[in-house]
């Protein structure tokens, strides 16, 4: 699994490069740090397959059934993978999709304090495709697609997700026992 992230990272890194290059605010986009790489599995038996893989290799691992599928977040205990990434999320495909399997994306963090709104920043590249998107209360990005791939620009991470997600799970256990 990690020979074939590498792999699919290295040609990614080569995609966005050149989109890097071609940007009216170059500096915006190579201030976007890379924190975890997104697996898309053929389906439950090659997630469990891949999931075993990761598990051996991280240090910390939240799962979760998300829109009839199971996702799993990994941190690389001493791993890194391209572009100094640590964090992978590991994606179930839908019931049904006939999405493409593989590196789905890369989630990009950027700080929201900077002054400069990442939605500014893609609107004066008018020929660039991105939509604002969420899922559920906790997790939101602007989604990018380029050379047949996708970056979610985030402020925050996946990792903050995973947190806010058990946080909820938290309340719930709390307020039933009142």
């Amino acid at each position: 699994m990690v020979d074939e992230l590498n792999t699919a990272i290295a040609q990614y890194q080569s995609k966005w490069q050149a989109l890097v290059a071609n940007r009216k605010d170059t500096a915006f986009f190579e201030s976007l740090r890379p924190t975890s790489v997104a697996w898309k599995t053929i389906d439950l038996a090659d997630f469990e397959k891949r999931y075993e893989e990761l598990r051996d290799l991280s240090d910390q691992i939240h799962s979760g059934w998300v829109n009839e599928r199971w996702l799993a977040t990994f941190h690389l205990k001493e791993a890194t993978l391209p572009l100094g990434i640590t964090g992978i999320k590991l994606m179930q495909r839908r019931p049904a999709s006939s999405d493409a399997t593989g590196l789905d994306h890369l989630d990009f963090y950027f700080k929201p304090d900077t002054g400069q709104s990442g939605k500014t920043v893609l609107r004066q590249e008018p020929e660039l495709e991105w939509t604002e998107e969420k899922n559920g209360e906790h997790c939101k990005w602007l989604s990018l697609w380029f050379a047949d791939t996708e970056a979610k620009l985030r402020t925050d991470t996946v990792l903050d997700v995973c947190a806010q997600e058990l946080k909820d799970v938290e309340r719930q256990i709390l307020e039933g026992e009142s």
